[in-house]
């Protein structure tokens, strides 16, 4: 296998990670705010594909609008819009399989409870620091599939 698509795979699960431990890390938030006092987060695993897509999808999405001069606040947006599309698709498809992956019934501007305008300024916000992320867990990426270790990292670029 090349390395393009084991950078991709790597990638994927890069941001698949850092979306479930955000997740728990922002159901344990709303927990404390509606009144836990021990909360506690949670997710499912079946989140690995919404948050992995962003690994794959960002860059694709984020390329035409750097060069047409699209400034950060705007591509967040659109960011924060396709994060939207991807979680009510496969709440749509969780649904049509019996799943109840997630519940956003409690919302108040929830839709169909696949998606939850509500959390429109979190989405937001991910947004702002997604093409950051995506530099970092790409790199990250690569530096494995290519087999680098830290003395060789430090070797390239010393302290």
């Amino acid at each position: 296998m090349s390395i393009r698509p084991k950078r991709v795979a790597l990638r994927f699960l890069l941001f698949a990670l850092f979306g479930l431990l955000l997740e728990v890390f922002l159901s344990s938030i709303i927990g404390f705010w509606k009144g836990d006092i021990t909360p506690r987060g949670h997710t499912s695993v079946w989140m690995v594909f919404d948050y992995g897509l962003l690994g794959v999808l960002l860059m694709p999405m984020a390329r035409p609008l750097m060069r047409w001069g699209v400034p950060l606040p705007a591509r967040a947006f659109v960011y924060m819009l396709a994060i939207f599309a991807v979680e009510y698709v496969s709440g749509v498809i969780f649904t049509a399989l019996g799943m109840q992956i997630w519940n956003d019934s409690w919302c108040r501007w929830n839709i169909h409870d696949h998606i939850a305008l509500d959390f429109a300024p979190v989405w937001y916000a991910l947004g702002l620091i997604v093409e950051f992320l995506y530099g970092k867990f790409d790199a990250m990426a690569l530096v494995a599939v290519r087999g680098l270790t830290a003395d060789d990292i430090e070797r390239i670029a010393p302290e």
